[in-house]
């Protein structure tokens, strides 16, 4: 029996297949504890696949597809080119902008620079106007006052003389009067001295009080001339009211015509403030065409199409000398670093997973790898709520999935979007309702 035993042993061919077996029943007993184990422990499901973001890049600005700097699998960095739109047309648009905006900024200028000169001069004008104007009226208030002042002395100059001129030719007639009556007395007295009626002395007395009347008629006359010549003075007086009346309608002349020239000032002011208002709609057109190229110039910008992130172009959908409308899908592109896993659990095991909890992740290409994990969401709704389906007058109950995302710790760049995946969540088990 023991040289049997040996001869077994000593044939190779036989050893092989019985070591084979061996070990393979040793690695499936192994594998058959780790899955019960796991399974004890943890919620397991193969409804599971990796999933990366994924960006698709539009144009934001319809026109010919002008170029394409990348094709399916090209890798890519943030802000790099990779499409072109053809730009003339917005090209052309930015110049007809800029064009205009260069026309109405010279308007503008010459405008501004018009209307600072006009402003400072009729400004200016106006002031000069004003203080002239004020000091002509304050010449023909002074000249008014001087006037009436002038007026009322003449006019009491005039009938003062007149009065002294009445009075010295009163007296005038009067010593005329009486020098007749002392002539005619004289005439008595000489003939009748010569008649020996009268002595000599008398006839001295008569003759005397002739002289007397004599002198006092002469004068009276020339009272009555100065008086008159008063008079005469006091006419001059009343041609310098007449003078001065003329300067004061010369003045009052000089004061319309500075109140003229005032309006004039205020009527240029008046084109200033046009002019003002023409600068504010400069202004306004300015504005509107800055905004006009600032708009032109994004439009433009946006021909460039270029990539929102680090990733790899998994799909193209677009080719060079096509129309694309602005929004229409070029490329699909992928972030290879940023990938999840989306898990769907059964409805009765839902509960047993929390927000936290460790998972484990193992995927057909790398079956000797364990990548770890870590549940991050837990979602709200089952996945039948997130279809469209019709509710018909049969019913089923059929256990219900819920989508649960996954974060790895451990990617390695080994792991691709779409894979399918074996995940294990670790159970727990406390399923007391929260207290409210």
């Amino acid at each position: 029996m023991r040289d049997k035993f040996d001869d077994v042993v000593m044939n190779w061919r036989l050893m092989i297949p019985i070591i084979l077996t061996a070990m393979g029943l040793v690695i499936a007993i192994k594998f058959g504890i780790e899955y019960s184990l796991l399974t004890w422990d943890h919620i397991t499901t193969e409804d599971a696949q990796i999933k990366a973001t994924r960006v698709q890049v539009s144009p934001e600005v319809s026109g010919r597809l002008r170029a394409l700097h990348v094709t399916d699998g090209d890798a890519v960095k943030a802000g790099t080119l990779l499409a072109e739109v053809d730009l003339l047309p917005y090209q052309a648009e930015v110049d007809q902008a800029r064009a205009m905006l260069e026309g109405v900024m010279h308007q503008l200028e010459a405008a501004q620079a018009d209307l600072t000169l006009s402003a400072e001069q009729y400004r200016g004008e106006l002031t000069q106007a004003q203080a002239l104007l004020t000091r002509r009226r304050a010449e023909v208030q002074e000249a008014e006052a001087a006037l009436a002042f002038e007026q009322a002395r003449v006019k009491h100059l005039l009938a003062e003389q007149r009065a002294a001129l009445a009075v010295a030719r009163a007296r005038e007639a009067e010593s005329q009067a009486l020098l007749g009556k002392a002539a005619k007395e004289w005439q008595q007295a000489q003939e009748l001295f010569a008649a020996g009626v009268i002595a000599h002395d008398q006839l001295d007395g008569a003759e005397v009080a002739h002289a007397q009347a004599k002198a006092r008629e002469d004068q009276a006359v020339h009272q009555v001339r100065q008086a008159a010549a008063n008079l005469a003075t006091a006419g001059a007086s009343d041609k310098l009211v007449r003078m001065k009346h003329q300067r004061l309608d010369a003045l009052r002349a000089e004061v319309r015509k500075e109140e003229a020239s005032v309006q004039l000032a205020w009527m240029n002011l008046a084109a200033v403030q046009a002019k003002e208002r023409e600068i504010s709609r400069f202004t306004a057109q300015k504005r509107a065409l800055e905004a006009r190229l600032s708009a032109a110039e994004l439009q433009l910008s946006r021909t460039r199409v270029l990539s929102p992130l680090n990733g790899i172009v998994i799909l193209k959908k677009a080719e060079v000398g096509e129309w694309v409308e602005r929004g229409q899908p070029l490329m699909v592109l992928a972030n290879p670093h940023d990938l999840w896993v989306v898990t769907n659990i059964r409805e009765s095991e839902i509960a047993d997973v929390k927000v936290g909890s460790k998972a484990r992740v193992w995927v057909d290409a790398y079956p000797e790898i364990r990548f770890e994990g870590e549940v991050v969401s837990v979602g709200a709704t089952a996945l039948s709520e997130l279809t469209d389906s019709k509710p018909t007058e049969f019913f089923t109950k059929i256990e219900q999935r819920i989508p649960v995302k996954v974060v790895l710790h451990n990617q390695n760049d080994l792991l691709k979007a779409g894979m399918m995946v074996w995940v294990g969540i670790e159970r727990h088990r406390d399923r007391r309702p929260a207290q409210p």
